[in-house]
């Protein structure tokens, strides 16, 4: 099992991609996809709707992970986990007796927290991930995010240290995002690959 975690701006989604691209017979999934999902099927009117339906969805997708563990293939996972998700993931990997590899993201808090925001702004992320009520049928681009959508800088950084995104689970391969130019899949492929026998 390959865990690709980070905090917001890290790029999980395009490291995911790249390992996905360069190894074959991964199922891949992504909590994200699962929330996404049930966002646009049930739609939240506030913020402690919005957490019940991620409380539900995160079941569903362990459920998920459950299924294709029974299967014995490669699993490659995607999320900002942290230190919360941490012995649920272990539990499952011992259940199934499963080598986990952990991919954990950092960078310069700076300019990952700059990421983060340009992303948010950048149109393409799902509406449910910026606002606190949210139906696909009535949903209009011009709505607000939500305040504590986008943080400032400060409150990013503290996020940063209370989650603790190095989850640590099995193999950890920390991987430095400040400049993604300088970042070598290949190298990173080998490794995953060396931890996997």
């Amino acid at each position: 099992m390959i865990i690709v975690t980070g905090g917001p701006g890290t790029g999980k989604s395009y490291t995911a991609a790249k390992i996905e691209e360069m190894t074959e017979g991964l199922t891949k999934l992504s909590y994200d996809a699962v929330k996404e999902k049930n966002w646009d099927t049930f739609g939240f009117d506030n913020k402690k709707q919005k957490e019940a339906l991620n409380g539900f969805a995160l079941e569903e997708f362990y459920l998920y992970v459950r299924k294709a563990m029974r299967a014995s293939g490669t699993l490659l996972l995607e999320y900002p986990f942290y230190q919360y998700h941490k012995p649920r993931l272990e539990e499952l990997a011992k259940e199934y007796g499963y080598n986990v590899i952990t991919v954990y993201l950092y960078g310069d808090s700076k300019t990952v927290y700059e990421r983060s925001v340009k992303r948010d702004h950048g149109g393409k992320r799902h509406p449910g991930h910026l606002t606190d009520c949210y139906h696909k049928e009535e949903y209009s681009e011009e709505e607000p995010a939500a305040v504590d959508a986008v943080p400032d800088y400060e409150g990013f950084c503290r996020w940063m240290r209370e989650r603790n995104y190095n989850i640590g689970l099995g193999h950890t391969i920390a991987v430095d995002v400040t400049d993604f130019t300088r970042i070598d899949y290949e190298e990173l492929i080998k490794e995953i690959r060396l931890r996997s026998e």
